[in-house]
């Protein structure tokens, strides 16, 4: 897998996992039954990748500023 090398700052580091984290919850907490099924297989397989990044972000930050 290719990958990109960011320098971003801890503090705005921290402004994307909060919003990731919410994105996260927006999409757990949907009403299901007011959705299309194909639109809401879309949210939930994004949500799934989301989750992993939110780990990997929350890993890295975790190993050189503490966990957030």
């Amino acid at each position: 897998m290719q990958t990109i090398d960011l320098k971003i700052p801890y503090t705005e580091v921290t402004l994307i996992l909060d919003s990731l984290r919410h994105y996260i919850k927006y999409i757990e907490n949907l009403d299901e039954s007011n959705i299309d099924d194909d639109i809401l297989a879309d949210l939930l397989n994004d949500n799934e990748n989301i989750k992993g990044l939110e780990k990997s972000l929350s890993l890295l930050l975790a190993e050189k500023n503490g966990a957030y």
